[in-house]
């Protein structure tokens, strides 16, 4: 792009300072038809984008983009507002619900073990975390008709009966993408949750 038509094109998009108002007037005085025909010009491919590109399409996984520009908003305030060395840090892990949850994990995790050595029988043990403190868990272990492991919690509200839980119901998973990230899918391959780990080693699903 030459240096008249640079001056045009801001013309164009309006960006023109004092001084460059001053040099265009002179160059639409010289060559009226060129500015013109610029000007058109750019209004074609204008149109031409607009025609090919729905700019009213959504955004795919629009939460999950918020919450990653949410989240780097939160570690680069933390950053700055941290204290450094080991200290600040161990307090910021100690203060972490997901601490005491993730102990909660563990013993829950040597109980079902010890149930599973009595029983000799295998079972899949699920760990499990919940960011609100007033859901605990009440009992944990083998229930021989449902034929599976049976957490029960307290607190948390009441499931309808009709609620369909098949659309959640995961049957695989894989690493793709940053690493830290899982995408978990359902029966019909669609991706029904994403989980990434943080700079502090905590869990966020999306």
């Amino acid at each position: 792009m030459t240096e008249k038509e640079e001056l045009v094109t801001r013309w164009i998009d309006g960006e023109l300072t004092p001084g460059q108002e001053l040099e265009f007037k002179k160059i639409e005085e010289l060559d009226l038809d060129f500015c013109a025909s610029f000007k058109a010009a750019s209004e074609d491919v204008r149109e031409a984008l607009r025609s090919e590109f729905n700019s009213e399409v959504e955004v795919p996984h629009g939460d999950f983009f918020n919450s990653q520009i949410e989240k780097r908003i939160r570690q680069s305030y933390v950053k700055e507002s941290q204290a450094t060395g080991v200290l600040g840090a161990a307090i910021i892990w100690i203060k972490s619900p997901f601490t005491w949850a993730a102990a909660s994990a563990f013993c829950l995790l040597l109980f079902l073990s010890n149930k599973n050595l009595d029983q000799g029988i295998g079972s899949t043990v699920v760990s499990t975390y919940s960011p609100d403190p007033s859901v605990s868990i009440v009992s944990a272990g083998y229930n021989e008709e449902a034929g599976a492991t049976v957490i029960k919690l307290e607190g948390l509200e009441r499931i309808p009966d009709d609620t369909d839980f098949s659309v959640n119901h995961i049957v695989s998973y894989d690493r793709q993408g940053p690493p830290g990230f899982v995408h978990f899918y359902n029966k019909q391959n669609e991706v029904v949750y994403i989980m990434e780990t943080d700079e502090y080693g905590l869990p966020n699903v999306f």
